[in-house]
């Protein structure tokens, strides 16, 4: 199918990307899945709690860098594809050398705190020394530096078309650390030797990843002697509003939660995330499509190539519809002994709340197949800051609906939410396509 619509090379292409996706979704449930049962076992509640507490604290920084490597990845591959090596080499230089002035100091600041602050009494950690939970913070933290460096060293695999190679090194990283955090603990190994395989690991494929990527591109090193300060600042707005998806998306989900909590109480929390995490696992499907059209966004931008951006764009909303059809619909009809099968039986599948559900999670995932073109040729500056304030307005929507109708409001208020997304999507998709200058340049 994919080679009779974009032809052989891209359907060779694309085959390998999706292929890389879905190693990339089977790590991260084998890892979901398979990592907890062995860490409960080897370290116990207790301590796997604590695991889990000084674990969450530094994923915040995870976008301390404020989009500038993913950014940078967008950015290298329309470079690269439009035959621009010269700007992909000044962007890699620039990405890097303002990681190199902020991670050192985000390090500092973040050092600074975590030894003026009584872990044990402000995390609850019980009897666990301030001073191991201290050292695992910054071995942590130090993990989520390299990892910023790793996804810049991705950019440059992803810039010459290696697309699945990308996803696949990123797939085999996660994998690779978490193994070794279940080795260390089934060996016996506490919570700073865990943290120090972390990031241990994180170093060791980092390394590996650029001495690859040295020999396959020789033309592509790190370094300073070709960043400049205003490349850095064309690259802020794009960063900085692709920071913003996830937290509008994190917004979205935490607020009705939390709404119904006060206004309800937690009996209708249940009802409420159990029916939507069930009816939100075909968002894994859609992910999966998205991130295997991505990067033929980028390039057919960067190629100024209007005809091939159009193809995808068609084949990709053709496709993300047909699944939306595929999965809602017998997920519907199923719905009473799904929900039996995974509450085992304590949660039952309410009408119209289950209907309501899926027909938002259906908008969610036809929303996200426009966003990905958009971020994908670095146009969603637009998208992101209006989406945020959709977000913001359907929180306070949310709560007036819970207090009129109930349950069903919070539901009915998170649909018109993701409508919304959805609409602007559609109303930004002149956004997506080579304008007549582009086009000028590329010929």
């Amino acid at each position: 199918m994919i080679r009779k619509i974009f032809g052989h090379p891209i359907g060779q292409r694309l085959s390998r990307v999706m292929s890389a996706q879905f190693l990339n979704q089977m790590t991260t449930i084998v890892m979901q899945l398979g990592l907890v049962p062995i860490l409960l076992f080897a370290w116990g509640k207790e301590t796997y709690g604590i695991w889990i507490l000084l674990s969450a604290v530094p994923t915040y920084l995870t976008f301390s860098d404020f989009g500038f490597t993913l950014i940078a990845k967008n950015e290298m591959l329309m470079q690269v594809s439009g035959g621009r090596r010269d700007e992909a080499i000044g962007t890699f230089h620039s990405v890097f050398t303002l990681l190199s002035l902020v991670m050192p100091l985000i390090l500092v600041g973040s050092a600074a705190a975590v030894f003026s602050i009584d872990l044990s009494h402000a995390l609850n950690l019980g009897g666990f020394a301030n001073g191991d939970a201290r050292t695992v913070l910054i071995l942590l933290l130090l993990n989520v530096i390299a990892y910023q460096y790793f996804l810049l060293i991705c950019g440059g695999v992803r810039c010459e078309g290696r697309l699945a190679l990308e996803a696949t090194w990123g797939a085999l990283a996660r994998l690779a650390e978490g193994v070794a955090v279940g080795g260390v603990a089934l060996g016996g190994g506490g919570l700073v030797a865990a943290a120090i395989a972390t990031l241990a690991t994180k170093l060791v494929c980092a390394l590996a990843l650029y001495i690859w990527l040295r020999r396959a591109s020789p033309w592509l090193s790190l370094g300073f002697s070709h960043a400049s300060l205003p490349e850095i600042k064309r690259l802020v707005k794009p960063a900085f509003a692709f920071m913003l998806m996830p937290v509008s998306q994190a917004l979205l989900i935490q607020a009705p939660l939390m709404i119904l909590g006060a206004v309800i109480g937690p009996v209708a929390v249940v009802t409420f995330a159990t029916t939507r995490t069930l009816v939100r696992v075909g968002t894994a499907v859609t992910n999966m499509l998205n991130g295997t059209v991505q990067g033929e966004y980028s390039i057919a931008f960067g190629r100024s190539d209007p005809l091939l951006l159009q193809k995808v764009l068609r084949y990709h909303q053709r496709v993300s519809f047909a699944l939306v059809v595929a999965y809602a619909l017998p997920l519907y009809l199923l719905r009473e002994f799904l929900m039996g099968l995974y509450t085992h039986g304590q949660v039952p599948a309410q009408d119209p709340l289950f209907l309501i559900m899926i027909l938002t999670i259906a908008t969610e995932m036809m929303w996200s197949s426009i966003a990905t073109p958009l971020s994908s040729i670095n146009k969603h500056v637009t998208f992101a800051n209006i989406s945020l304030l959709i977000a913001l307005v359907g929180s306070a929507l949310c709560y007036v609906a819970t207090k009129a109708i109930g349950l069903n409001g919070a539901a009915l208020s998170m649909l018109a939410v993701h409508g919304a997304i959805l609409l602007l999507g559609y109303l930004l998709r002149h956004s997506i396509a080579v304008t007549p200058a582009r086009l000028a340049e590329a010929t």
